[in-house]
């Protein structure tokens, strides 16, 4: 019987040109973001136009941090790592939810549609660094098991 199965490498490969490509679409989006906040002087168009080129900017950074985790240096956390800011990092944890929570009492308030639809992104963002933090914390109790 045959198998299917791609080896450590081939999958690596793979998944690598699959990052490359996406960088490639990433680097196309900051480019007509760009080229439509040129067109416009519209404050909303270009303000979303903004916000959308510098979503792509921060993803095509971890698009490379991933690559570069792949095929050079893999990424390590040691538990002393995070332990030396893990104070800091829940305080920056509590900052978030802060924000989260204004963000939800603005967006339960306003009749505005515009200021909801930059409220409810805002609101989003802000719990996606909540979301990550929580992350760490994963990590912190996986750590915190193997010793």
């Amino acid at each position: 019987m045959a198998r299917n199965k791609k080896s450590g490498p081939e999958r690596t490969a793979e998944a690598v040109d699959v990052l490359r490509q996406w960088q490639g679409i990433e680097r196309d989006a900051i480019e007509t973001t760009a080229q439509i906040m040129e067109k416009t002087d519209n404050l909303l168009i270009r303000q979303v136009m903004e916000i959308i080129r510098n979503d792509s900017v921060q993803h095509h950074r971890v698009q490379q941090f991933l690559i570069d985790s792949m095929t050079k240096t893999p990424v390590s956390l040691s538990p002393d790592e995070l332990a030396e800011v893990w104070g800091q990092l829940e305080a920056h944890d509590e900052l978030e939810r802060q924000t989260i929570e204004l963000a939800e009492k603005l967006k339960a308030e306003s009749t505005d549609p515009v200021a909801k639809v930059l409220l409810d992104y805002l609101l989003r963002d802000e719990q996606k660094h909540d979301t990550i933090l929580g992350e760490l914390e994963k990590f912190k109790q996986h750590m915190s098991k193997l010793s």
